[in-house]
């Protein structure tokens, strides 16, 4: 079982080891080792208990492209990874954690489409309450 050490424990031990095998020895249990994106998801599903069905329903994403999506078949754009993260009914952190893992750029609050997608996973807005409120401020909807 994965330990629960915060990534700033993680980064502040990097910047202060002078041996890196150290490091790896010390953090094995909290590590992520070589996985990829479909591993980091199948994780969250199991983190969050929330089935990919579930996702498809509160998202409406084509079920065939969700499903590829988790098999590593199909690499998600950044849109899509936050349907699935609302989908998932992720915490902002949460939503931040799997784009930067995925290689995608975090939302940005200072971004107005970015800023309105934070506002909604703020206050539990659902996929269709989010969309709404971004086709209101005239800003693209997630499709």
């Amino acid at each position: 079982m994965k330990e629960k050490i915060k990534t700033d424990n993680l980064e502040n031990q990097l910047l202060e080891i002078n041996n890196f095998s150290d490091y790896l020895e010390k953090n094995a249990n909290t590590l992520i080792a070589e996985a990829n994106l479909a591993d980091y998801l199948e994780h969250l599903l199991e983190k969050t208990g929330c089935k990919k069905s579930q996702i498809i329903k509160r998202t409406n994403l084509n079920r065939a492209y969700v499903y590829q999506i988790f098999e590593g078949k199909k690499t998600p754009s950044r849109d899509k990874l936050i349907a699935i993260a609302i989908g998932m009914k992720l915490d902002f952190k949460g939503i931040q954690d799997l784009l930067k893992y995925a290689g995608q750029r975090p939302l940005y609050a200072r971004d107005t489409r970015d800023a309105a997608i934070i506002f909604s996973v703020q206050h539990r807005h659902n996929f269709d309450e989010m969309n709404a409120s971004l086709y209101e401020q005239h800003l693209k909807i997630i499709e």
